[in-house]
């Protein structure tokens, strides 16, 4: 079938208007492309080519202005703003950037559709303050006050807005439109003997609107329609323009409406595909595609992306065998990697700027941007810059490091040490300072020999960025400070987009659904046709409420869906295979369903409208190959068999032999291995920090009294003491950072009334007439152990929190911040001891006691002996002892037992070190 851009041009070598006359008219400058190539590909003779212009394009000749960006408009707006308003009353510039956009929008939508733009702002702010009316109040608040000022002051702005950039011959798109649509009998007359084509349009603004009418009426314009039957048959919203430019221009009163055909209705076959989440989509896309390459190659499809947040995936997906593809669609830079790079840059500033630490930064904020692939690739080159970094951010575990560490680190390092400068140093100056290393850095950045074509790109967009805000910032210095400048900057990203380079004629044809305005292909693969992606979910991003909107016609999302609507069926006219590709999971709300466009095609089967049409329907899902879980196993060879050996000899801990009842792989990593656990800089006071805070003040407050027997005026002495003894604590062992407010002021206070909540309860024993004789803190304990079946000892270590004797009964405890429960110390299968990491605090109290007895060469039958546990957070308890009393001879050789049979597990040579089903430390 005949392309609409190809039927166009037929229509128009027919007539007797020489080409070099003509100038073409198209929606935008890609479907210029296309129209070009079919008209060389038509011409049987030598002739000039005619001129092909976008509508934007021609609207600006018409009206002699330019059309700024939006950055630059957003600059010129404040300046106007600036002069209308009182400097007590003007919001600081990137305050006024969030509103000024919005603001600027519904301008544009209001010129660009010839509306008395000053009579709808106030009516507007005359309804803003019937909506505040209140008979019963004299005055408002100031609130309310400020609400209403700023609405009747719009107008003001937009009066000397206006005024401004027409002094400079620039302005916002409606702007020009408004002007084109007023200069058109000077440009009707300069082009008398010319003819202007316009083709693949739909909805027009009314600026647009007055162009085409006043060519058409003159007769020097022709206009072609891609109508199509369907649309009218269905009651379809995508003849809503359509309908309305037949019935109400006055040119098709005596005149033709070209085109209306019927298209939609010829044979081709609709594919529905579901897919559950976006990447499934994406990868079934390539699939497709793989397919259409090997059967009849790509070069007449297209992949319309419905959601252009998929372009990364997209092209990371598909097939290796297509060697061309033109992406018409920009890649938004803020999805481009080299962002976090300056997001990193910027928040690394910020935050040292909120915490007024000059010329240091947080580590957190350093090691993401110092490990950035864009500057980890400078650095990273230096053994010597590695090692100083490492020791910085994880040994020291310092939480602000000064620019001065960091430079002296390069110092030698050219290349690095000046970039290095630009990135640390002299940020808190001016801000055009700021902006000049920002480009200094870009520059810098490119120098790299590693970097790849595309990134070499990345880096010259935002040098054009930072250039673009350090011109503007010269000319109007409203940014003035680096938070301004990062909030600028976030804005620009949002809207600026990387365009690709290639072939537009050649391949594959990937683009969004506005780029196919035009444009015709055999094969369609459609994604996400979801609701709120086609159709984009409607929105009222306006200082204009939706129903003065709608009493004022001024078009809303209802008409930016029929847009949707006709863009999205028009792509059906002449295409043979469409794949309409969607997600068929909605989100936590429930929306996200199928577009409705699906359930329009299905209903227009139904009623035998497409009846030329087959539907094929499928849900899809994904194969998922899963891999049983294999427990990872470690065999003892005969070096882990010597380390094993070495490890008895200097003292295995109890927490050590704990650590293989819980997993025997994680006793490997740490005590085979060495490897320890990450830990990271303590911003707040970590759980291990907390403990040996406890267990340090406890000692400290006891050790006067060690060998004493607990007098009441002791513990009371202790009490005053306490608050003291735990803030020398804190500066002891976590000096790093105030402990005066937050989460940190929060453990101190915790700490205090856990130690406090302790002495109360060693109190009301005392007065309760127990005897209580410290005979030992923190008593570092070591004991050789015979194994039978093995050749040597095995050192046994560690460190009894407390020793005592109560009314003559000795106990040995061991202190847990933590929650413990007397079930917990209670055993019936001695099994288990050496097994199950629930008997973990068992297994540790008792490993305490036999080294007591052992090393003291005591036996439980001469010796009154209790082992057990403090819980500070469940201190109700008090003190909870093993099996709930006395340990006897029996319990000893038990336990022993369970001892020596976990030993010679671990050092058996036939039981591998294998991973339990558990959660693992990470290292």
């Amino acid at each position: 079938m005949q392309s609409f851009l190809s039927k166009v041009t037929s229509e128009v070598l027919k007539g007797d208007t020489p080409l070099s006359s003509i100038t073409f008219v198209l929606p935008n400058k890609r479907s210029g492309l296309f129209l070009r190539d079919i008209l060389k590909n038509q011409l049987e003779h030598t002739t000039f080519m005619p001129r092909i212009l976008s509508i934007e394009e021609l609207v600006k000749e018409v009206s002699g202005f330019e059309i700024l960006d939006n950055v630059s408009l957003v600059f010129e707006f404040y300046s106007v703003y600036k002069e209308q308003s009182p400097k007590a009353e003007t919001d600081k510039f990137d305050n006024f950037s969030k509103w000024a956009t919005i603001l600027l929008q519904d301008f544009n939508d209001l010129d660009s559709n010839l509306f008395d733009t000053v009579s709808i702002l106030a009516y507007l702010s005359d309804t803003k303050r019937i909506e505040q009316w209140d008979p019963g109040a004299q005055t408002g608040s100031p609130m309310v006050k400020n609400y209403l000022s700023f609405f009747d002051k719009i107008i003001t702005y937009y009066k000397a807005f206006k005024e401004h950039l027409i002094d400079k011959k620039t302005g916002y798109q409606g702007l020009v439109y408004r002007i084109a649509a007023q200069s058109m009998d000077a440009f009707r007359e300069k082009h008398k003997n010319e003819k202007f084509v316009f083709a693949a349009f739909n909805a027009l603004s009314k600026a647009e609107e007055t162009i085409f009418q006043e060519l058409l009426i003159n007769d020097l314009a022709e206009v072609y329609w891609d109508h199509d039957e369907f649309y009218t048959k269905s009651n379809n919203q995508s003849e809503q323009f359509f309908k309305k430019y037949e019935r109400s221009w006055p040119y098709y009163v005596s005149n033709d409406f070209l085109w209306k055909a019927n298209n939609f209705n010829s044979p081709k076959i609709i594919h529905f595909h579901g897919l559950p989440k976006n990447i499934s989509q994406i990868k079934h896309v390539g699939s497709l595609l793989k397919t259409f390459n090997e059967d009849q190659g790509i070069d007449d499809t297209a992949v319309i992306l419905g959601n252009e947040k998929l372009l990364p995936s997209l092209l990371n997906s598909l097939p290796e065998e297509i060697a061309t593809a033109n992406i018409t669609m920009g890649y938004e830079l803020q999805n481009v990697s080299l962002s976090t790079f300056f997001q990193a840059l910027f928040k690394l500033h910020l935050n040292s700027s909120k915490w007024k630490k000059e010329d240091a930064f947080y580590y957190k904020d350093l090691s993401a941007l110092l490990n950035d692939p864009f500057l980890q690739g400078l650095w990273s080159q230096h053994n010597e810059i590695k090692i100083g970094l490492r020791k910085i951010l994880y040994t020291d575990k310092t939480i602000f490091i000064s620019t001065k560490q960091l430079m002296t680190l390069v110092d030698g390092f050219d290349d690095v040490s000046s970039l290095f400068k630009l990135i640390f140093s002299g940020w808190e100056g001016k801000i055009d300072r700021v902006i000049e290393k920002l480009i200094l850095i870009t520059e810098q950045l490119r120098k790299s020999k590693d970097l790849n074509n595309l990134n070499q790109e990345y880096l010259f967009r935002y040098f054009n960025i930072f250039l673009q805000l350090s011109n503007l910032n010269k000319n109007f210095g409203f940014i003035d400070d680096i938070d301004t400048l990062y909030q600028i900057f976030q804005q620009i990203l949002k809207t600026e987009k990387l365009s690709f380079q290639g072939e537009p004629l050649e391949g594959l044809q990937i683009m969004g659904l506005l780029e196919s305005r035009g444009l015709d292909f055999e094969n369609l693969i459609i994604t996400s046709v979801n609701e709120g992606f086609l159709p984009a979910s409607g929105s009222n991003n306006s200082f204009i409420p939706l129903d003065i909107k709608l009493e004022k016609k001024i078009p809303t999302f209802f008409e930016k869906d029929a847009i949707f609507s006709y863009h999205f069926f028009r792509l059906f006219h002449r295409a043979k295979n469409i794949y309409l590709i969607y997600n068929t999971i909605t989100d936590d709300f429930g929306s996200g369903e199928p577009s409705r466009f699906i359930r329009q095609l299905d209903t227009a089967k139904a009623l035998g409208q497409l009846n030329r049409v087959v539907f094929k329907k499928k849900i899809l899902s994904p194969e998922l190959q899963v891999s049983p879980l294999v427990l990872q196993s470690i065999e003892k060879t005969d070096a882990i068999i010597v380390r094993l050996e070495e490890i008895a000899q200097k003292g295995y801990s109890p927490t050590a032999l704990i650590n293989y009842i819980r997993n025997p792989l994680d006793f490997y990593k740490r005590s085979i291995l060495g490897l320890e656990e990450f830990r990271e800089v303590e911003e707040t006071i970590a759980a291990h920090t907390f403990g040996t805070i406890i267990h340090d003040t406890l000692e400290q407050l006891y050790l006067p009294y060690v060998n004493k027997f607990l007098e009441r005026d002791n513990v009371k002495l202790m009490m005053n003491l306490l608050e003291k003894e735990v803030e020398r604590q804190f500066k002891k062992s976590y000096s790093s950072i105030s402990i005066a407010s937050g989460k940190n002021y929060l453990a101190f206070e915790i700490a205090k009334q856990f130690i406090f909540n302790f002495l109360n309860y060693e109190l009301a024993e005392l007065e309760k007439g127990k005897k209580i004789k410290i005979t030992g803190l923190e008593v570092p304990i070591n004991l050789q152990h015979a194994v039978k079946g093995l050749n040597f000892n095995i050192k046994l270590k560690g460190k009894i929190d407390r020793i005592d004797e109560v009314d003559g009964v000795c106990r040995i405890i061991d202190y847990k911040t933590g929650k413990v429960l007397p079930g917990q110390l209670k055993i019936n299968d001695w099994s288990l001891l050496s097994t199950d990491e629930k008997f973990s605090k068992s297994f540790q109290v008792m490993t305490y006691a036999y080294m007591y007895l052992s090393t003291f060469n005591l036996s439980v039958n001469q010796l009154s002996l209790e082992t057990g546990i403090i819980s500070f957070k469940n201190l109700k308890e008090g003190f909870m002892p093993f099996n709930n009393g006395k340990l006897s001879q029996e319990i000893m050789e038990s336990f022993t037992t369970e001892l020596d049979n976990l030993i010679l597990e671990i050092f058996n040579r036939d039981i591998p070190f294998l991973e339990k089903e558990l959660p693992v430390f990470n290292y």
